[in-house]
């Protein structure tokens, strides 16, 4: 499975980000938009760009932005998923892992960003960083608002991903509920 790089968000991918192109400056929403003004419609009131503002990341402003960031830990929902993968990958089949698969094990949140998170996994151990103990195979995501990531434990390395239908894997309930116990537990105890 090819890793890709972790890119700060940009706000050209958002669907809130506009740029007044219009022949005159004019006032939306209680904004006033100059010709070639950048603006955010995210939050309850237009908010122009200012020139000190960022001109393509986004800004420390964003109403999208989460902060902490969601930490969510995916495990395999029965031993019927996990051992249909372990199946696959003796053939020599890899894929990436799919929602419908996994189920939440543990939510929290972090400080960390995803950049920074896979910057860390590169130096220590992931159980250092996360305070609990992460098995192999599992995803770990990590969501800011603007895009989340995924990492798939691959023993002590992971790789990371963009998609991961986390949706599917919420409405899955584990088998065993005591390995979100333990999760609970070794966080309480660091």
């Amino acid at each position: 499975m090819a890793s890709m790089p972790i890119r700060k968000p940009q706000c050209a991918n958002c669907p809130h980000y506009g740029y007044h192109s219009g022949p005159v400056a004019q006032k939306v929403k209680g904004a006033f938009l100059r010709v070639g003004s950048r603006y955010c419609s995210g939050g309850k009131r237009i908010r122009v760009f200012k020139s000190s503002d960022p001109k393509v990341y986004v800004p420390s402003w964003c109403p999208c932005r989460k902060s902490p960031a969601e930490l969510r830990v995916y495990c395999y929902k029965d031993t019927n998923s996990w051992y249909l993968r372990h199946l696959l990958e003796q053939d020599g089949i890899h894929s990436t892992p799919s929602g419908y698969e996994y189920a939440v094990r543990y939510e929290g949140s972090t400080t960390l960003t995803a950049r920074d998170f896979y910057k860390e996994i590169q130096q220590r151990p992931i159980e250092d960083i996360l305070g609990f103990h992460v098995k192999n195979g599992e995803v770990i995501e990590i969501d800011d608002g603007l895009v989340p990531y995924y990492f798939h434990i691959c023993g002590y390395d992971a790789d990371v991903f963009t998609y991961f239908d986390r949706d599917m894997a919420r409405k899955n309930k584990l088998e065993y509920p005591e390995a979100e116990t333990n999760a609970a537990d070794s966080t309480e105890r660091g």
